[in-house]
């Protein structure tokens, strides 16, 4: 609940920077607020199983994937897709990354799905087309470009969450954070060099400084290591579950917070796929975190 809660909440903040900043400049920020805290944090719990870790070539190659998909491509698609649209229309996009966690683990790990699991694949892309439909009349003709990079940063989120999943299972386990660690450093590259592109100045202000803490430090940091360490523990099913509150809360923020219109088939779509990640995601028994020394 404090992962939805963080997650949620980092939109705002990244609606405030984004009237401070351009998308090119705000991505690469957040990235190099988030790596240097993360690499403390991490010297403090362990510094000699990090050095042992960064010493490892496979940790590496993991840290380069997750900085291609889960850091830079999440956050440029996302940050870019926020400039043209409002927050529950986005959230509502990015958030259908669990659909689409099913769907690549049935083709890459062979995991199976059960007929519920396959009903809420289906009921999620139809909420997904609803929330789209529902945001041609209001949105302006930026809506599909908007749509496209929301489901680009969907995407990098699931295919991120997947190598999670592929590689920190078995007796060839990838330690985490260090890998996550990596991520941040060499995700943070393509995103320096983005950022001069930015045809518009930054104007630093004590929003803008704010919403770079929270973003960077509490939503990308914290929020991954929490969500790799629940990954870590136990049954994904049980955290992927709770993911379904985020759009939701975070469509309420944009509502209450920045006057956004929330059409009949947005609300529609996003009521089908957070009842599609429920399908999906939930177990049909009650299940509970596996306890770990």
């Amino acid at each position: 609940m404090v992962l939805c809660l963080v997650w949620s909440s980092a939109f705002i903040f990244v609606k405030l920077a984004l009237r401070d900043a351009p998308a090119e400049v705000f991505t690469a920020q957040r990235a190099l607020a988030a790596a240097p805290v993360l690499a403390a944090a991490l010297l403090i719990r362990d510094a000699a199983g990090l050095g042992r870790a960064l010493r490892q070539p496979r940790v590496h190659v993991i840290g380069v994937v997750l900085g291609a998909f889960s850091v830079a491509g999440f956050l440029v698609f996302s940050t870019l897709g926020l400039e043209l649209a409002g927050i529950g229309f986005g959230v509502v996009l990015i958030y259908a990354q669990p659909l689409l966690v099913a769907g690549l683990a049935r083709l890459v790990l062979a995991e199976r799905l059960s007929i519920r699991q396959v009903v809420g694949l289906f009921v999620g892309w139809a909420g997904i087309a609803l929330a789209v439909l529902g945001e041609l009349s209001g949105t302006g003709p930026n809506v599909w470009q908007a749509a496209l990079l929301f489901l680009g940063s969907a995407v990098c989120f699931a295919v991120g969450t997947i190598v999670v999943k592929a590689v920190t299972t078995g007796p060839r386990a990838v330690p985490l954070p260090p890998a996550l660690l990596l991520g941040f450093v060499y995700g943070s590259l393509p995103l320096i060099a983005f950022a001069t592109t930015a045809d518009e100045p930054v104007r630093w202000t004590g929003s803008l400084a704010i919403s770079i803490v929270y973003a960077g430090v509490v939503s990308l940091a914290g929020g991954y290591l929490l969500q790799f360490a629940l990954l870590e523990r136990g049954d994904a099913g049980v955290v992927s579950s709770y993911i379904f509150a985020v759009p939701v809360l975070a469509a309420i923020y944009g509502v209450l917070i920045f006057d956004e219109r929330l059409s009949v088939g947005l609300v529609v779509g996003a009521v089908a796929v957070a009842a599609a990640i429920l399908l999906v995601t939930v177990p049909s028994r009650p299940r509970v975190l596996e306890e770990t020394p």
